[in-house]
């Protein structure tokens, strides 16, 4: 079956439309080549929500912090455990020995 390029091109006179070209080339600039694609714009989603879950993060770990500074603001008890455990530091008359775990050799 051969086919006849003079029904082809029958065809395409029958249907071609400058306005039908005009529109799928826009919708294709639109969807992929312009500066504001919506493949661009769903990248930009992404990246937005990833740095929505970072700024939550942060936040936690700032609320976190406040509460360890007003826990330390208000109770003396607190402040003088971090500065025996972290800092090793003593009362006067009193001695510190300090414990460390036995390392395991293979």
């Amino acid at each position: 079956m051969k086919i006849d390029k003079v029904k082809i091109l029958d065809y395409t006179r029958k249907h071609f439309s400058w306005g039908k070209a005009v529109l799928v080339v826009f919708v294709i600039f639109i969807i992929f080549i312009d500066e504001n694609s919506c493949i661009q714009r769903i990248r930009y989603d992404a990246e937005i929500n990833d740095l929505r879950q970072q700024i939550a993060a942060q936040n936690d770990t700032t609320d976190y912090y406040n509460r360890q500074i007003e826990r330390l603001k208000t109770d003396k008890n607190v402040v003088e455990q971090i500065a025996r455990e972290q800092y090793y530091m003593s009362k006067p008359n009193e001695d510190i020995y300090i414990v460390e775990p036995k390392k395991q050799t293979p």
